[in-house]
C-alpha cells in the first residue's frame, strides 16, 4: 500500500455567521480555512454512479476530521467545488467527495431536442 503524503492544500469555505452592513441588513460572513490534504483518485464506479444523477465527482480529498466543521464548499487548485459527502476513514482521516454540477446547461437556441435525445430543428 502506498503511503499517503499530505502535500496538497485545500481551502474549506463555510458560513461564519452574520454581520450588519451600513443599512442594518444582515450579511452572511464566509470563513476560509486552509488545511493540508491528500488527493486520491476517483474510482470508476463512483464516477459513473454519480454521473447518473448529473453529478461529476471531480476530487476526493482526505483531511483531518478535527479541521472540518461542516463546510459545504472547498477551493482546490483554483476550482470551487461542492462537498457531496464525507466519510470518516479513521479517527485521523476524513474523506471529502467533491463535485461540480453538470445540470443547468443551456441548449443552443436554434436547436430543439426531441424525447429520444436526437437533435432536431434543422435539416442536414
Amino acid at each position: 500500500m502506498r503511503q499517503r503524503t499530505w502535500d496538497e492544500e485545500v481551502t474549506l469555505l463555510g458560513a461564519g455567521g452574520f454581520q450588519e452592513d451600513e443599512l442594518g441588513q444582515q450579511m452572511q460572513i464566509q470563513t476560509e480555512t486552509m488545511v493540508c490534504c491528500v488527493r486520491c483518485p476517483v474510482s470508476r464506479q463512483e464516477f459513473y454512479l454519480a454521473g447518473q444523477n448529473d453529478i461529476r465527482i471531480s476530487e476526493i480529498l482526505i483531511i483531518h476530521p478535527y479541521e472540518y466543521s461542516g463546510e459545504n464548499e472547498v477551493v482546490f487548485h483554483g476550482k470551487r467545488l461542492r462537498i457531496v459527502k464525507t466519510y470518516e476513514i479513521s479517527m485521523e482521516e476524513l474523506e471529502l467527495t467533491c463535485s461540480e454540477l453538470l445540470g443547468g446547461r443551456k441548449e443552443c437556441e436554434d436547436e430543439t431536442v426531441d424525447r429520444s435525445g436526437a437533435a432536431g430543428g434543422r435539416d442536414p
